[in-house]
């Protein structure tokens, strides 16, 4: 079975401003979940991301490539050294911990063979390994991400991650805040605003011309396959707040502090040569400069003074900044800090579970918000997957492999302490090398009935051949020949057989 969008026809939205939107503080947009938005009220929320939302999360971005606000100060004077160092702590930290969180892909496993088969399938298809990499390095840079799940033209469920720089979700008011429209914009070359504004049933293409009296005039409806509105949030956390969100002063403090340590090098390279009570000429100075020697004669020369200008030096003091700000970073972004003397020499297994906790208590909060977002991935590509139960979504297990150093020895004498005690599946899906406990079983199994089937084999062979030789276990071996009787022990004639 096929499932392709259909086009349908939808009511337009109606033309008002109802003001009906909350802003809440985290970024989230409330609309009444027993009404319809209205025309006037989406393109306040679209102003409001535009305005508001939008130039935070281009400062996140600019960040992360590096384009820290030290580029942009005001340039010294001419004569002065003046170097402008960043030192690019966002990407490093949001690289590191993703890497951290998913550099294993997230393991996805359905009680049901079928539904395991077809996620592999769809995996492998959609590149979803991946995709769930990129949305997971969106959310830790601008504290949220999108997938988006949509049909291709052969009537295939797909997936990508949506840009957060134009994709947002207006939620119900409901305690539950369920998400009752996603909505991405765009701006064309010729300044006309195109906007997706997708619910439960419908995917509408509206556009906004200056020229029309409308707020939106609506170019297109087709209808949503899928049970639920397909836009669906990665959050970072609660707050919806990025990784670096509440540093960004420490990353400029960091680059001004490291900036200023290069000029102060520069400064000390050109410093300036001063020579009191001396009259030097032009061709003495170039003299001095190519034997780098100084020589003052005269009757006055004991009077003379050549020394260099230095101003004091706060070596000592800038570093000691430095190393206040790597670590208060490190510290509040929850990011292990490899250079960290604790990993000096073969650190113990505790010590580094130790080094690891707070990366690892943030990748768990993480994993949950990814959990939820993955199932209704899964609800949607399972509505329209043929052979394959609409439901199944629900008993499907994700499990995040944080890469944590493992001492492999001390698992596997855990799995052998714990053989029997649990289940097979519980207990393979401790150790991080295997993938899939239920395929690892399987394999298990088929390698047992072979080695039975092997033995019976041999046994089988064996009794056939003492079959073949009658029982006898000699049959192979030189009949014994038995006594003549008519000679005696010396060879002599038997007198008694004779006579």
């Amino acid at each position: 079975m096929v499932t392709i969008a259909l086009p349908i026809e939808a009511r337009e939205l109606d033309n008002t401003f109802l003001d009906k939107v909350q802003v809440t503080h985290n970024g989230m947009f409330i609309f009444p979940s027993d009404e319809e938005i209205s025309g006037g009220d989406l393109l306040a929320v679209i102003d409001y991301h535009r305005l508001h939302i939008r130039p935070k999360y281009l400062r996140d971005r600019r960040y992360f490539e590096g384009q820290h606000d030290i580029l942009n100060r005001p340039p010294k004077a001419a004569y002065k050294p003046d170097n402008r160092l960043i030192i690019n702590f966002p990407k490093k930290a949001v690289t590191s911990f993703n890497g951290f969180f998913i550099g294993t892909p997230v393991k996805i496993d359905s009680p049901d063979d079928t539904t395991d088969k077809t996620i592999t399938n769809w995996e492998n298809i959609n590149n979803f390994e991946d995709i769930c990499s990129e949305v997971s390095k969106d959310s830790s840079v601008y504290g949220r991400a999108y997938f988006y799940v949509y049909q291709d033209e052969n009537g295939q469920p797909c997936v990508i991650n949506c840009d957060p720089l134009n994709t947002f979700i207006i939620h119900d008011d409901t305690m539950a805040h369920r998400p009752k429209y996603g909505v991405q914009y765009v701006y064309d070359n010729q300044g006309i605003m195109h906007v997706s504004l997708i619910d439960a049933k419908v995917n509408r293409t509206l556009l906004m011309n200056g020229s029309s009296a409308n707020y939106f005039d609506q170019a297109a409806a087709v209808a949503n396959p899928y049970p639920i509105e397909p836009i669906i949030e990665v959050a970072e956390n609660d707050e919806r707040m990025g990784m670096c969100e509440d540093i960004f002063s420490l990353f400029d403090a960091l680059d001004k502090a490291m900036s200023e340590k290069a000029n102060d090098v520069d400064y000390f390279a050109d410093a300036y040569l001063k020579i009191i009570n001396a009259t030097v000429s032009k061709e003495a100075r170039k003299e001095m400069r190519d034997n780098r020697i100084i020589n003052a004669i005269g009757d006055d020369a004991s009077s003379v003074d050549v020394d260099f200008l230095a101003k004091p030096d706060a070596d000592e003091t800038q570093e000691h900044l430095v190393d206040r700000l790597v670590d208060y970073i490190y510290q509040i972004a929850n990011v292990t800090n490899m250079n960290d003397e604790a990993f000096a020499g073969n650190p113990s297994g505790v010590t580094l579970k130790l080094k690891y906790q707070p990366m690892k208590d943030m990748a768990d909060t993480k994993a949950l918000k990814f959990k939820k977002a993955l199932r209704d991935v899964f609800q949607c590509v399972f509505s329209v997957v043929e052979k394959t139960d609409a439901d199944a979504w629900q008993q499907l297990e994700f499990k995040f492999t944080q890469s944590v150093p493992q001492n492999l020895l001390e698992e596997a004498q855990a799995v052998s302490y714990l053989y029997g005690k649990i289940s097979k599946k519980t207990l393979y899906s401790q150790l991080p090398f295997i993938d899939d406990p239920d395929e690892e079983i399987k394999q298990m199994r088929a390698e047992q009935q072979a080695d039975q089937q092997r033995t019976g084999n041999l046994v089988q062979q064996y009794l056939t051949d003492q079959q073949k030789n009658g029982g006898d276990t000699n049959a192979n071996s030189k009949p014994a020949t038995s006594p003549d009787s008519s000679v005696d022990q010396s060879g002599q004639p038997n007198r008694s057989t004779n006579g």
